[in-house]
């Protein structure tokens, strides 16, 4: 009885299996509403500087009116919170698309966006939902001892969210990194590519250097470049999902039969 031939699958110049194109259109997709969502919460949440106050006290008593009159504060941190969960989940679905020759390099990225994910999400939890609780509970204290009790524990848990984004934001960057050398490597190269790659290495190296530097030392949220660090890596994310969406190198896929 003559054999029957194996179905044949997609592959490219190399014989690497063809990239998902669904699968690239949809990660680019919820990289830029990832980033529009971001960035729209970002837009709508006060400023967090010193001019809330010169001391610690004054700082957080100052931090706990702002919670306190700053509408829609639950509504801004879930948006906030949603653009590195979608990154998280898309960033490493195109170099998927893009690299398919690279699973271990891919997974690196994959792990460090995760955590940093994971992390993001609590500190965005604490400050978004458990800050209103305390700032509600400082105004209306019965007594100044209580007032004073209930603002340190206040202070723990906005110095808990703050590092709790510092190691997110510097696992995020890392990933970034990871993702910037993937673009790098020839199997993925073209200018664009290329452009989107440098700066994915430099954007995702600032978290770590502002921390070691100390220009995070309070936090990342309260440091003057936060906002443009912010902006930057959002738009770094939509150049991504433009990369997802361009041809991908080597021309035409081609079929090529398994024996």
């Amino acid at each position: 009885t003559p054999a029957i031939p194996a179905p044949s699958r997609p592959s490219d110049a190399t014989g690497s299996p063809a990239p998902d194109r669904a699968l690239s259109w949809a990660a680019a997709c919820v990289l830029i509403v990832g980033s529009v969502l971001f960035l729209s919460g970002g837009r709508a949440h006060p400023a967090i500087n010193a001019a809330l106050g010169a001391g610690p006290d004054e700082f957080f008593r100052g931090f706990a009116e702002k919670v306190r009159h700053t509408h829609g504060w639950h509504a801004m941190h879930m948006l906030i919170l949603v653009g590195p969960l979608c990154w998280a989940m898309a960033a490493p679905a195109v170099l998927d698309v893009i690299r398919p020759d690279a699973p271990a390099r891919i997974s690196a990225a994959r792990s460090a966006l995760l955590l940093s994910a994971a992390l993001w999400a609590v500190a965005f939890v604490i400050d978004g939902f458990g800050s209103p609780v305390y700032a509600e509970a400082i105004a209306s204290a019965a007594t100044p001892d209580v007032a004073s009790g209930l603002l340190t524990s206040f202070q723990a848990d906005v110095v808990m969210m703050s590092r709790f984004g510092l190691v997110s934001w510097v696992a995020g960057g890392l990933g970034m990194v990871i993702l910037g050398v993937l673009l790098l490597s020839p199997g993925a190269r073209g200018m664009w590519r290329v452009a989107v790659g440098i700066s994915g290495i430099l954007i995702g190296i600032w978290p770590l250097a502002a921390a070691l530097e100390g220009e995070y030392a309070g936090g990342p949220f309260v440091s003057r470049f936060w906002m443009a660090n912010a902006a930057v890596v959002a738009m770094w994310y939509c150049a991504l999902a433009t990369c997802a969406l361009s041809r991908v190198p080597g021309g035409r896929l081609k079929s090529v039969p398994h024996p």
